[in-house]
Parts: C-alpha cells; structure tokens; sequence
C-alpha cells in the first residue's frame, strides 16, 4: 500500500461544479486526481487546513466520525480502493476493542475528510496508483487517465476532439461513454 497526502484542489469546469483533489504520493513523484464535487473538495481543504472541533457535524463524514468516536471506534486509515464512472471509492478502516471495522464502498470525498479529521494515513494500492496516476506529459502537463472524469467533462472532451478533428481521441472519449449508464449523473 502507498500512503497518499492531499497535495491541492483545482477547479475543472466552467461551471465551477467540480473541482479535482490532488494527492501526491508520500515520499514520491507520482500525483493521483480525485475529482468531486467543488463544495466537498472545499470542505475537505478547510478540514486539512483547520481542523476545528465542530459542536455540529457539517458534513456526512462529520457526522460518521463522531459515530465511530461515540461508539469506541478508532479510524485506523482510509484506502482509496476502486474508480467506477468518474467516481473514485474507498474503504474505511477502523478499529474497536483490537478488532479491524471496515466499510467498504465509501465515497472517496466522504473517505478522505474522514481521515483529515481523525489525522490518519490515506493509502491506495500499487496497481489502482499506477493505473490512475497523472503521467507528466510536458514540462507543465499531465495527462488524466479517462475513467477519472465525470460523464460531462466526456462529453465536452468528445465534442473538443471532433472539432479538432482528434479522431483517435473522440474514439476513445466514445467507448468510455457508452461504458457508462446513460442515467449516471456527471
């Protein structure tokens, strides 16, 4: 497993309704984007930044803490575990009375400011961190694997490589959207 630390957030649409949390690999080059909503990308950097005890939980992942601290559960680390439409995973870990808790299939977003909160390691394993790492393309550029985007970030890429007549690329953009349920939301 390799330890993940919460590097940044960019915002990715004009829109401004998503925005990408970066993660840098600890003791490492290598950067992973976590796209999600702007609101909770904004959440999880004022909890990274400030780490204020909070009388009333703000958030679904406030309020999963202080159930997990309420019950004598101990957050041991969040692992970033699968990408499924543009949506990345995790599995919460924590640990009561010496025996391991898990939740599996937590939202990423949910996952991390989980873990900012309860200051534990976030982890993602070797062959998800090479399959969904930003490659360095240039001096400034990185190239983002395809299945970390939202349904409509696709589609304004498909319509960008037609137009540029980028046929390779709209084929691609293509098959990855018709992986994808038409009722996904972006």
């Amino acid at each position: 497993m390799i330890e993940l630390l919460i590097h940044a957030v960019a915002g990715t649409s004009s829109e401004g309704d998503r925005s990408m949390v970066i993660m840098k690999e600890k003791g490492g080059e290598r950067i992973l984007p976590v796209m999600m909503s702007t609101r909770r990308a904004m959440l999880l950097m004022m909890r990274s930044k400030v780490p204020l005890p909070m009388p009333v939980p703000v958030s679904v992942a406030d309020l999963s803490y202080q159930l997990m601290n309420k019950f004598g559960i101990r957050l041991v680390r969040v692992e970033l575990t699968a990408i499924k439409d543009g949506v990345f995973f995790s599995r919460v870990v924590g640990e009561r009375e010496g025996e391991e808790q898990v939740v599996d299939f937590c939202q990423a977003p949910d996952g991390l400011v989980m873990a900012v909160i309860a200051n534990c390691p976030i982890m993602i394993n070797e062959e998800l961190m090479e399959a969904q790492y930003m490659h360095k393309t240039g001096d400034n550029t990185f190239a983002l694997n395809i299945n970390t985007l939202s349904r409509q970030m696709l589609e304004d890429a498909l319509k960008h490589a037609v137009e540029s007549e980028n046929y390779e690329a709209a084929s691609a953009l293509r098959d990855e959207l018709a992986k994808r349920s038409p009722a996904q939301p972006s």
